[in-house]
């Protein structure tokens, strides 16, 4: 069984009034893992936590750890600390680094994609969604099983997802039959941010620096995951990342 997390960096607003102009991305990152290995993951992940934290009990967030002082959690308010943000990413990259898991990521140039489609632009969160889906399925092999764990968002746009789910069920997407997302997918799962799944914190964790990177914005030091790291876990074929576990919309 492989199990897929998502979630997301940037918002998924197309409207030209209303984009960031100092962040015009919508990134979705899934986090993959065998079963066996989110579980081990998962334990190392809670006592990184305490010992961090004092407690597992911490919901890691990219917004509260950029901006602690608009947490309500003030255990967040550590990440002024330079010193504790510099040991925090550095023992976090070490974990990953031994993490057995791969990353599948989809970046979209909201700007770009809007300007090219116009009110043809798909919703950005829904096209990047096609796109893990394609990679994850495309690594099922010999019956092997996956399911999906993606956070809820507002009942709006958990009620879209559960309609876009159910429709690609029944028409595919452009590169899988709907028979194979029936076969090989046993389930989407929407779980709230309290349930402090790890595997939701991990995706959250490294969208952002995904995005940064393809914006080419510079490294927030001592504040930030190496990208050599996240490089490292990325799904890619013959070491070519761009178009297996990469993909930037609009790629022209």
């Amino acid at each position: 069984m492989k199990i897929m997390f998502i979630d997301e960096s940037g918002d998924h607003n197309l409207d030209p009034e209303k984009v960031d102009k100092t962040y015009s991305l919508f990134v979705l990152c899934g986090v993959v893992f065998d079963e066996a290995k989110y579980i081990e993951f998962k334990s190392k992940f809670n006592v990184f936590k305490v010992r961090h934290f004092g407690s597992d009990d911490i919901c890691l967030h990219t917004l509260e750890m950029v901006r602690p002082r608009k947490s309500k959690d003030v255990r967040f308010l550590q990440f002024l600390d330079p010193e504790f943000r510099k040991k925090f990413y550095k023992e976090l990259g070490e974990l990953i680094k031994v993490t057995d898991f791969k990353i599948v990521a989809c970046v979209i140039k909201k700007d770009k994609y809007f300007l090219k489609y116009n009110l043809r632009a798909l919703d950005p969160y829904l096209l990047s969604f096609d796109n893990l889906l394609n990679r994850l399925v495309f690594d099922l092999k010999n019956g092997e099983k996956g399911k999906i764990f993606a956070e809820r968002r507002d009942d709006i746009l958990d009620n879209q997802l559960d309609l876009a789910w159910l429709n690609l069920k029944i028409s595919g997407t452009k590169k899988v039959k709907p028979s194979e997302i029936k076969d090989r997918i046993e389930d989407l799962k929407l779980i709230a941010k309290k349930t402090n799944e790890p595997g939701l914190q991990l995706a959250d964790l490294l969208a952002s620096p995904i995005g940064r990177k393809v914006l080419d914005k510079k490294k927030r030091v001592g504040n930030e995951l190496e990208l050599e790291i996240i490089e490292s876990k990325f799904r890619n074929k013959n070491n070519i990342i761009l178009g297996y576990g990469l993909t930037i919309l609009p790629n022209s």
